[in-house]
């Protein structure tokens, strides 16, 4: 991969992470109105149509060989069925800073999956990177001023997230060999709904009657869809076909750190000096992993 395809696949990564640290605040404003399994939903009823449509348009858009078919019921079920379940039903008891530490976890659990089902090496310096990472957004959180949304149960529900990312960043490794980015962020998220429509008429089809609907609402749940649901899936998918699954789930230390970022900024949130020490050791930590990773595949 030359130096520009690198660089190119560094941004559209660091842009998915970016879209994922703002869904915490797209969470709040949504959650005033709806509850999780309405909430996901109809964010997947969103998403999966506009991507089914724009892969099928471009022509991307590749029928799932039946060999093929299990992976991505599984794959599915990991993401966006089990993340979501976790992801949403956390955010209630959590708060947005709690919430996205806890998903920055996921580079210390991937590289063991990663190794044990790919032999997919990394060195010490990869691990010394990714605890300077974590390092660093513990160093983010540490600043806020409190907690008092945080919860035993929440903080369990959102590990059941990092979790079904682990299992899907396995996963995608798997299929993105055959199939391009649209084509699985397209029957994941088709999957997904299918998945989550039983519980929505047995739990929440009366719920969604009530609901007064204001473009407050609106706007951030259309925002969770497109962006949150399809547009991040796709870069983060064509991220791992590029630099595999260690170097690219890294990236997720990131995700509290833009999170922090954008509540000061959308939220007047306060930045504390500790914050912005945090957030330069995440930042270091990542760069020191980047620049002197390398993975090797083994027979």
């Amino acid at each position: 991969m030359s130096s520009k395809q690198r660089y190119f696949v560094y941004t559209i990564i660091v842009m998915a992470m970016m879209i994922w640290g703002m869904t915490f605040i797209w969470y709040k404003q949504v959650f005033s109105v709806l509850r999780p399994i309405s909430l996901v939903f109809l964010r997947l009823l969103i998403a999966s149509p506009v991507l089914i449509t724009v892969t099928l348009l471009s022509g991307k858009l590749q029928r799932i060989q039946w060999k093929d078919l299990f992976y991505f019921l599984v794959l599915a079920f990991f993401e966006p069925f089990l993340y979501f379940i976790g992801e949403s039903f956390g955010m209630q008891r959590v708060s947005s800073s709690l919430g996205s530490v806890i998903i920055a976890t996921i580079p210390l659990f991937t590289p063991v999956a990663a190794y044990l089902l790919y032999k997919e090496r990394f060195s010490t310096i990869n691990v010394i990177g990714i605890f300077i990472s974590v390092l660093g957004v513990t160093m983010v959180i540490a600043g806020e001023s409190g907690f008092s949304g945080s919860t035993f149960w929440g903080s369990l529900l959102m590990f059941l997230a990092v979790f079904a990312a682990v299992g899907y960043s396995v996963l995608v490794k798997k299929l993105a060999a055959s199939y391009s980015s649209f084509s699985i962020v397209s029957w994941q998220n088709t999957i997904g709904l299918l998945y989550f429509l039983p519980l929505f008429i047995v739990f929440e089809r009366n719920h969604i009657t009530q609901v007064r609907w204001s473009l407050p609402v609106i706007i951030p749940l259309v925002e969770l869809a497109i962006f949150g649901s399809a547009l991040a899936f796709v870069f983060f998918t064509y991220s791992i076909k590029r630099l595999g699954i260690t170097r690219s789930t890294v990236f997720s230390s990131l995700i509290p750190v833009f999170a922090v970022l954008f509540s000061w900024m959308l939220l007047n949130d306060l930045i504390t000096p500790l914050k912005i020490i945090g957030i330069a050791v995440v930042i270091g930590g990542l760069l020191l992993t980047q620049l002197t990773t390398k993975t090797r595949n083994i027979r």
